[in-house]
C-alpha cells in the first residue's frame, strides 16, 4: 500500500473525506475517512461552506464506519493519506425497511434477543409511548463493525442504520452467521472468514477456522504455512498481554502465565523475549533473596541489644511486605552491603531508611533511620486519629524526633500504606468491597463499591476510575462496565483489571432521583468518597479519572469543571450540559476530556454542540466520539480506546497561571488557592436556577512569578494560600500578594510547617502532593 505523508498545513486546506491514518500529539492513532468541519453540529457528509462564506475548519473527524471521532486540528501530529484498504466485508441480504418512519432517537435499551443464524434479532427499548420492539438484521460484517438495519415484516417498519463493534457480537453467533452465509464447500469464501478474523486480530478464531479449512480441503497443503504464521501472531498476542500485565504490577499472574506460554512452533525471536522476561524475574527473585539474606546477616552482627531489636522488627516487616514493586527501595543497601568501611548498623540503617524514604534518600546513620521508623508509625497514628487534642500531642512527639522534619515526612507520606483499613465485613467478593461512609450534612451516609486489580499491593499506587451511575442503573453495573462481571473464584476479569486500575462506583443518587441536581450534596458525595477511598486504598492521586453515564455523565462534566485540579481526565458518557457548565467552560482547559455519545441519543449532540465546539479549540485537550445509529447505552465498544487514552495521561502540575470561574459557594478551591465567602452577587443556588439577568461568575486568578512570588486576584471574604515545593522555594524569601496587597509576613521567613503538612494530608487524603505551609487573610 502506497502511503504519502501530508503535513498538517496541507491537510487544513482539504475538506474531502479520504481514508487515512491520523497520529495525534498524545500518541494515539486513529484510522478511517477524514473530513474537516467548522463545528460539531455540521453534517460531516456535506462540509461545504455556504455561498460567500469563508470556510474555517478547526475540527477533524475520523470516521471508521463504527463511529466518528472528533479532535481539534491542533492535536494532530501527522496524517498518512492512503488508498483505501480492501478490507474483508460480508454482505447479508435482508428485507431492509425502505419505507415507514425514520428512527430519530434510541431510548434506553431493555434488551435484545440473540442473533439467529441469518443475522436477525429483535431489539427492545424504551420509548415515550412505552416499550418498543424493532426487528433488526445485519447487512454487513467487517473486521471492525457490523452494520445493522431495521427490517420490514414487522407491525411497524422502522428505517434504522446502526453500527456495532464486531467484537460485541458473541463469538458463537458470529461464527454461525458466517457459516450460514458461506458454504462449507466454498474454499475462497472460507478463506474470507479466516481473513476477517485475521484483520480483526482474533488470531485463535482465525487459526481454528484455517485448521478446519485444511481438514476439509486436505490437498491445500500450502495452508500449513499460514497456520504456522497464525501461531506466531497468536504467540505475539499472548506476549503482549503478558507485558501489559507486567507493567500493571501483576507479577504473580505473569509468573503463572510464563510457564504456559505456547512454545511449539513459535518464532525464536518471540521465545527469546519470553526467556528474557523469565530471566528478569529470576534476577528479581535472586535480588530479593539476597536482600533478605544479607539483611539478616548484618542484623546478626549488631551488638547493641536495643538496636538489634529494632532491626529485627524491621526485618519482620519487610519479609511480609517487600514485593518486586518495592524491591528498588533496597538499592542503596544492596549497593553498599559489601563496603567494609561501613558498620553493620550503618548498612542496616541504609535498608531501613531506604524502605521508608526510597533508595535515593537513604542514610547510613542508624539513629536517624530508627527515628524514621518511629516517625512513620506516628504519622500513621496521626492520620488515623479523630481527636484534635490527641493529634496535637502526636505532632509534638514527631517534632521531637530526629527524623521528624517536613522534608522527610513528606517523603514518608508518599511511600506508606494507606492509613485506614478496609472496614470489617465489607468484603463482597474477590478484591471487591462495599463501604459506607458518613459525610457532613447535607450529604450524610453514602455507599461506594471498590474493585481492586489482581496482585494489589498497598505499597504500590494505582490509577483509579471513579464512576457514577445514571437513572435506572445500579452502581454495580458501573463496576461491571469497567472491571467486568464478577466471578465467584476468579474475581472480575475486565479491562480495568487487565490494565491495573482500581475502580470505585459511587451510589450517589437518592431514591427516585432521575436527574443530576448540581447540588452541594452531590459534590460532597463524590469528593468525600474519593477522599475516604484515598485513606483506605493505594490510589495514585495523579491518575484519578472521573466518569459517568447519563445523569452520572452530567455530574462528571459539572464536577470536572468545578474542580479541574483533582483529575487526570474526565469522561462523560451520554451527558448534557446544563446550568453551570456553560458558565464554567473556561475551567475546561486545565483538565483532559473524553466525551462519548450516540448519533441517536435524542438531541444530545446538537444540544451540546456549542460547548463541544469550544472544547475542540486550541488549549483544551478534548476528544468526542459519536457512534453511528446508536442511542442511550453504555458503549462497551469504546472501552479499549478509553484505556489507550487514560494510559497516556496524568494530572497536570499546578499551572503557572490560572483563571477559573465559580458560581457556587462550595466551588471554592483551585490548586493552591482556597476561599471562603465568595461574592454573593455571583452565587446562585441550583434550586433557584436560572440566575437573575446580569449575574456573572466570580473570577479567581492565581499566578506564579519567577521571583518566588504568588499573586492572587479574587473577591472572597477570606483567602488561604497553600504553599508547597511545587510552587515556591522555601530556601528563598517568599512573597504572596492578594489583589496587589502583600499578605505574607515581612518580619519573618515562611518555613515548612509540619502541622500544616500532616493536617492537609489527613483531610484531603492526597499524600503525593501535600501542602507544607499556608497563609490566610484576613
Amino acid at each position: 500500500m502506497l502511503l504519502r505523508l501530508f503535513t498538517l498545513a496541507f491537510l487544513l486546506s482539504a475538506t474531502a473525506a479520504g481514508a487515512a491514518t491520523v497520529q495525534l500529539e498524545d500518541g494515539r492513532v486513529l484510522s478511517g475517512k477524514v473530513v474537516q468541519v467548522a463545528g460539531v453540529a455540521e453534517d460531516p457528509s456535506d462540509p461545504r461552506p455556504m455561498a460567500g462564506e469563508v470556510k474555517v475548519s478547526p475540527i477533524l473527524i475520523v470516521d471508521d464506519g463504527l463511529r466518528r471521532t472528533y479532535v481539534a486540528n491542533r492535536d494532530v501530529k501527522e496524517v498518512l493519506q492512503a488508498e483505501e484498504e480492501k478490507g474483508v466485508k460480508f454482505r447479508l441480504w435482508q428485507n431492509v425497511a425502505d419505507h415507514g418512519g425514520y428512527l430519530a432517537s434510541v431510548g434506553p435499551r431493555l434488551g435484545a434477543d440473540p442473533w439467529d443464524p441469518f443475522g436477525r434479532r429483535t431489539f427492545h427499548m424504551k420509548s415515550p409511548d412505552g416499550p418498543l420492539s424493532i426487528i433488526q438484521g445485519i447487512t454487513e460484517i467487517t473486521p471492525q463493525y457490523v452494520r445493522i438495519e431495521g427490517l420490514t415484516g414487522a407491525r411497524r417498519a422502522v428505517q434504522w442504520d446502526m453500527r456495532l463493534a464486531t467484537s460485541s457480537v458473541p463469538r458463537d453467533q458470529l461464527s454461525t452467521m458466517l457459516h450460514q452465509l458461506v458454504s462449507d464447500q466454498d474454499y475462497e469464501g472460507r478463506l474470507q472468514i479466516v481473513q476477517l478474523y485475521l484483520q480483526a486480530e482474533r488470531y485463535p478464531e482465525a487459526r481454528k477456522e484455517l485448521e478446519q479449512v485444511l481438514k476439509d480441503f486436505p490437498d491445500r497443503t500450502e495452508l500449513k504455512d499460514n497456520i504456522q504464521q497464525l501461531r506466531q501472531l497468536g504467540a505475539r498476542s499472548i506476549l503482549k498481554e503478558i507485558e501489559l500485565r507486567r507493567a500493571a504490577g501483576q507479577d504473580n499472574l505473569v509468573q503463572a502465565l510464563l510457564p504456559r506460554f505456547p512454545a511449539e512452533e513459535v518464532a525464536g525471536e518471540t521465545l527469546q523475549q519470553v526467556r528474557q522476561i523469565i530471566n528478569e524475574y529470576e534476577q528479581l527473585a535472586a535480588r530479593r533473596e539476597m536482600y533478605f539474606s544479607r539483611l539478616k546477616e548484618e542484623i546478626g552482627k549488631i551488638e547493641d541489644q536495643q538496636h538489634a531489636e529494632l532491626a529485627k522488627a524491621f526485618m519482620t516487616e519487610v519479609e511480609s511486605d517487600l514485593t518486586y514493586s518495592t524491591l528498588d527501595r533496597g538499592g542503596a543497601f544492596l549497593q553498599l552491603v559489601d563496603d567494609d568501611t561501613l558498620s553493620a548498623e550503618s548498612k542496616v540503617a541504609l535498608a531501613m531508611s531506604g524502605w521508608l524514604l526510597g533508595a535515593s534518600e537513604a542514610t547510613d546513620n542508624f539513629a536517624v533511620a530508627s527515628s524514621l521508623m518511629q516517625v512513620r508509625n506516628k504519622v500513621l497514628e496521626y492520620l488515623r486519629e479523630e481527636q484534635a487534642a490527641r493529634r496535637a500531642q502526636i505532632l509534638a512527639e514527631i517534632r521531637d524526633l530526629e527524623g521528624g522534619t517536613p522534608e522527610r515526612v513528606a517523603q514518608i507520606l508518599k511511600l506508606i500504606k494507606p492509613p485506614e483499613s478496609v472496614p470489617e465485613g465489607s468484603e463482597r467478593g474477590v478484591r471487591y468491597y462495599e463501604i459506607g461512609v458518613e459525610l457532613a450534612p447535607p450529604s450524610g451516609p453514602v455507599r461506594y463499591l471498590v474493585q481492586l486489580p489482581p496482585d494489589y499491593d498497598p505499597l504500590r499506587s494505582y490509577p483509579t476510575i471513579l464512576t457514577l451511575n445514571g437513572h435506572g442503573y445500579r452502581p454495580e453495573l458501573q463496576l461491571d462496565y469497567w472491571a467486568g462481571g464478577a466471578h465467584p473464584t476468579a474475581g472480575r476479569l475486565g479491562q480495568a483489571m487487565r490494565h491495573g486500575y482500581i475502580v470505585i462506583a459511587l451510589d450517589w443518587m437518592e431514591p427516585h432521583q432521575a436527574d443530576y441536581g448540581y447540588s452541594l450534596r452531590e459534590h460532597q458525595a463524590v469528593l468525600g468518597t474519593l477522599r475516604d477511598a484515598m485513606r483506605r486504598f493505594s490510589i495514585d492521586t495523579d491518575r484519578v479519572f472521573l466518569t459517568g453515564h447519563g445523569a452520572g455523565g452530567d455530574a462528571a462534566w459539572d464536577i470536572g469543571l468545578a474542580h479541574p485540579d483533582l483529575w487526570a481526565g474526565v469522561m462523560p458518557f451520554l451527558a448534557r450540559h446544563d446550568k453551570y457548565c456553560s458558565r464554567y467552560r473556561e475551567n475546561a482547559e486545565y483538565v483532559d476530556w473524553y466525551f462519548v455519545d450516540g448519533e441517536l441519543d435524542g438531541d444530545n449532540i446538537e444540544h451540546n454542540a456549542s460547548q463541544l465546539d469550544f472544547y475542540l479549540r486550541p488549549g483544551i485537550p478534548a476528544t468526542l466520539v459519536e457512534y453511528r445509529g446508536r442511542g442511550y447505552e453504555p458503549y462497551q465498544d469504546e472501552i479499549q480506546r478509553m484505556f489507550d487514552w487514560m494510559n497516556r495521561r496524568k494530572r497536570r502540575p499546578p499551572p503557572e497561571e490560572f483563571e477559573c470561574r465559580s458560581m457556587r459557594p462550595w466551588d471554592n478551591f483551585f490548586w493552591w488557592l482556597e476561599m471562603e465567602g465568595l461574592p454573593k452577587r455571583s452565587m446562585v443556588d441550583p434550586v433557584t436556577w436560572p440566575p437573575k439577568r446580569g449575574t456573572r461568575p466570580t473570577q479567581v486568578r492565581g499566578r506564579e512569578y519567577e521571583t518566588n512570588k504568588l499573586g492572587v486576584f479574587e473577591q472572597a471574604e477570606r483567602t488561604t494560600v497553600w504553599l508547597s515545593p511545587e510552587t515556591v522555594d522555601f530556601d528563598k524569601p517568599i512573597e504572596v500578594e492578594l489583589n496587589g496587597r502583600r499578605i505574607s509576613p515581612r518580619d519573618r521567613s515562611i518555613r515548612p510547617d509540619l502541622g500544616v503538612l500532616l493536617e492537609d494530608a489527613r483531610t484531603r487524603g492526597d499524600r503525593q502532593r501535600p501542602y507544607w505551609a499556608k497563609i490566610t487573610s484576613p
